[in-house]
């Protein structure tokens, strides 16, 4: 059997036409997914009752089962409940008429937000308390304290983590087609089912994965760089930030 470089050439630009899909599902996740999984994270740290426990069995299941697990338990489940719901509420919806893609923001926000919250964890845990201690005394707010001086430190120490965990992600959202939303590998592949070229359909998803994921992990970098570029391996800063307290001791 041949190799059809005409027919791989024509599909390789039918998965482009999936890249939009596929990075509105991995922009969503995380839009959703970070928050979220700070707000778990401090839940656990103050092992807040019963919530705690709820919290921890969440991220369980969630890291623990396959992703197809979940995206069949969320695409088959939901329409369940929200016909229930619906009739709970003796309202009338077609839950078959919601598009798919809507599947797929829940599964991977969910999915997200249970594995950022281990890295969110873990920055926190790296601030000192004296962060805290120094912010109050200044007259900054517990909400202040959290998104001026605790975040920006605790981002700093999970980069690294939230990049390689979000290219993951993106790598993930390739099993979107069993929902049948129209990204990268669904395309490509329902093209190749059409002609049976498949080893044309998969060479042409491999090359648009490297390409997609090597461009967004050159984002990450530099963005990483910047971010991390006072951050010494004690999570000090190789030169401090001047601060501006109004007072003058001359």
């Amino acid at each position: 059997m041949n190799f059809d470089l005409e027919f791989a050439v024509q599909n390789f630009f039918q998965a482009v036409l999936g890249i939009p899909t596929t990075l509105l599902i991995v922009a969503v996740a995380v839009a959703i997914g970070l928050p979220l999984a700070f707000l778990i994270a401090l839940a656990r740290i103050h092992k807040v009752p019963v919530l705690h426990t709820i919290l921890t069995l969440f991220i369980s299941f969630m890291r623990g089962t396959p992703m197809v697990v979940q995206i069949f338990l969320i695409y088959n489940g939901m329409p369940v409940l929200l016909g229930i719901l619906a009739q709970a509420f003796g309202k009338t919806f077609d839950v078959y008429a919601v598009n798919p893609i809507i599947y797929a923001f829940v599964v991977f926000s969910l999915n997200t937000a249970a594995g950022y919250s281990e890295m969110w964890k873990a920055g926190l845990s790296a601030v000192g308390k004296g962060q805290f201690e120094a912010s109050y005394m200044v007259g900054l707010s517990s909400f202040q304290t959290y998104t001026k001086v605790i975040i920006p430190q605790a981002f700093g120490v999970i980069a690294p983590s939230f990049c390689s965990s979000t290219l993951n992600m993106l790598k993930n959202t390739s099993l979107v087609f069993i929902m049948t939303v129209m990204d990268i590998t669904a395309r490509a592949k329902m093209a190749a089912g059409l002609e049976y070229k498949y080893v044309e359909g998969y060479v042409d998803l491999l090359i648009v994965y490297i390409i997609v994921c090597s461009t967004l992990e050159w984002l990450f970098k530099k963005y990483e760089k910047h971010i991390t570029r006072y951050k010494t391996e004690n999570y000090g800063y190789k030169k401090k930030p001047k601060i501006e307290t109004g007072v003058s001791y001359d």
